[in-house]
């Protein structure tokens, strides 16, 4: 199991989170947020701190996630991060040996974390998929993957419509970054029922767990795996059964403490070992 965590989950203090996943067996770090804003728009200081951090501790950067797209509504909006953020972040992605870029599926106007689930993500424009098409595009020219992750604020709302998206821009530079945790955010349900049409292009996997949604969206309770209503011993099982040999990375959205990463990570570990 290729197991890591995003390190800011930890702290944005790279040290200090790669200090703390280290200590705990993690040593495969996702890079998003650093003391002084999102990779790659952050001080140079801070990147270079990542390199020197990694060789001192023998860690690894599995992938970085710039942002892309995710508050992304119109033309301009695309035609201003496709001309600055993600040169930048390509030019990261190779500066550190990466496959690609995770990024988002364009935001629904209008959806919030509390309402996204009643703005359809069905039927997105056709400029979306030009605009993923566009991006994959310039992807591959620059032998880079995009692996888009289901956000419920997004168009590409869950692994169902993400994998939809990407079929109607026939792509093959398109990926996704699987997470279960934000399919049920949005569907206040385990989503294995998706799993099958979004296999092909998983590249990447986010865990986390979430409980029922007692009190709405907009307020989700995070739990590590196996303790909210996903079932992660079918996700894994299925996985395997893909043949799936990437990263997958603990997302908990919880406190950060040592003990909190500890027992996400025993829990993480617990059900994959219970399909071996």
């Amino acid at each position: 199991m290729k197991l890591g965590i995003v390190a800011d989950e930890i702290d944005r203090n790279i040290r200090k989170a790669v200090q703390i996943g280290s200590a705990l067996g993690l040593r495969r770090f996702e890079i998003r947020n650093l003391p002084s804003g999102r990779v790659p728009l952050c001080d140079p200081a801070e990147l270079r701190d990542v390199e020197e951090v990694m060789r001192e501790q023998g860690g690894e950067v599995t992938a970085i996630s710039p942002g892309l797209f995710k508050l992304t509504e119109d033309a301009q909006g695309f035609c201003s991060q496709m001309a600055d953020l993600y040169p930048r972040a390509a030019e990261l992605a190779h500066r550190w040996n990466l496959p690609g870029l995770i990024i988002f599926g364009f935001h629904k106007p209008g959806a919030t974390e509390a309402n996204a689930a009643t703005v359809s993500g069905a039927n997105p424009p056709g400029d979306i998929v030009d605009w993923l098409a566009q991006a994959g595009e310039q992807a591959g020219r620059d032998s880079l993957v995009l692996m888009i992750e289901p956000e419920p604020i997004c168009w590409a709302e869950d692994a169902r419509s993400a994998a939809a998206l990407i079929r109607l821009t026939g792509s093959p530079h398109l990926k996704i970054n699987y997470d279960p945790g934000n399919d049920a955010w949005l569907r206040n349900c385990d989503p294995i029922d998706s799993f099958d049409e979004a296999a092909p292009f998983i590249a990447n996997v986010h865990i986390k767990d979430i409980r029922p949604l007692t009190r709405g969206a907009a307020h989700p309770e995070w739990a590590p795996a196996g303790d909210g209503m996903i079932d992660y011993r079918s996700h894994f099982a299925t996985l395997r059964q893909i043949g799936f040999d990437g990263s997958l990375s603990l997302e908990p959205h919880m406190d950060g403490s040592a003990e909190t990463v500890q027992r996400c990570k025993d829990a993480a570990e617990q059900c994959w070992r219970g399909i071996a």
